[in-house]
């Protein structure tokens, strides 16, 4: 099947040079529902701070226990990866 020209010329197109950095940035959640809303909330509650994150690490997952030693609250600790500019 042939290529069409949009499709060949994509290959020869120069971006601009731009340069970026990875950062992290830790942060931490709880949810009464699970660990998996937990890291969600630790995600949700750090977009100020990392508008377009790019990767989640779960650093560590622990829960508080009620009276009858079932869990309560869950809650996780995290790392977020985001991309920064840097001028050249």
């Amino acid at each position: 099947m042939p290529r069409s020209r949009s499709t060949a010329s994509r290959g020869t197109r120069r971006r601009a040079a731009s340069a970026s950095v990875v950062r992290t940035v830790e942060a931490t959640g709880s949810s009464a529902r699970s660990w998996d809303a937990a890291v969600a909330d630790a995600v949700k509650g750090a977009k100020d701070e990392v508008p377009e994150p790019i990767a989640v690490e779960v650093v560590r997952l622990w829960a508080d226990l009620d009276a009858r030693r079932r869990m309560r609250t869950y809650r996780a600790s995290v790392k977020l990866a985001f991309r920064q500019r840097v001028a050249l």
